[in-house]
């Protein structure tokens, strides 16, 4: 029986580009080499294609992918030479220009079959904002919060998480993961909120922690 191609792209010019090593290494010894035959592809910190390794069996344990640290100009090659006919690409990318639609659409383009969520659900659930808005249009229950994004007056927003949330309230970037953050910070107090407000450079979302809404 001969085996599907599937092609692995990890990297990326996000901040969680590291992240995105580890998830496709993981994958990568995941993977059925009975049905599949794996090319990988790094996308690099400035957004270039590598051509690294290729497998068709499970990687050795001690098997790592490339890097930023370890990256070889000589196996650069055009975005749109990972098409490959009757390949399916497995992007294993985190946060932006990976998960927002951009390289979805890039595949798209190359009339690629690809793993995960087109256009359109991408980009969408990137944005959390952008998510909490579609799922209030919809009636579907949520976690109340606030949406301060950069140009907002603080003392009004500061104002309207006061009147809709209660301490602790936590902020998360809009359209960033967590891996860019050591970990979602609680505010105690109305001084700690305004300090992290003004130090956010990014869109936020500002959430009564889960945790402590389902006790409540």
């Amino acid at each position: 029986m001969s085996k599907q191609d599937l092609i692995l792209l990890y990297g990326g010019r996000s901040a969680e580009r590291e992240v995105s090593v580890l998830s496709a290494e993981s994958v990568m010894r995941a993977i059925d080499y009975q049905a599949f035959s794996v090319q990988t592809y790094f996308i690099t910190q400035s957004g270039d294609f590598i051509q690294t390794q290729a497998f068709e069996e499970k990687p050795a344990d001690d098997e790592k992918l490339m890097t930023n640290d370890t990256v070889d100009w000589s196996k650069k090659v055009a975005p749109s030479a990972i098409y490959k006919e009757g390949a399916v690409v497995f992007p294993v990318l985190h946060g932006p220009m990976g998960e927002d639609g951009s390289i979805q659409g890039f595949l798209e383009v190359l009339k690629m079959p690809y793993v995960g969520c087109g256009i359109l659900a991408s980009s969408v659930a990137m944005d959390k904002i952008t998510t909490k808005r579609v799922l209030e249009s919809a009636g579907i229950p949520q976690v109340p919060y606030v949406a301060v994004v950069e140009g907002d007056d603080l003392e009004e927003k500061i104002a309207a998480i006061e009147a809709n949330l209660s301490y602790p309230v936590f902020t998360k970037p809009s359209n960033m993961g967590s891996v860019s953050y050591t970990h979602l910070r609680a505010h105690e107090t109305r001084h700690d909120l305004v300090c992290r407000l003004l130090l956010e450079k990014k869109k936020i979302l500002s959430l009564i922690h889960i945790l402590f809404n389902c006790k409540g």
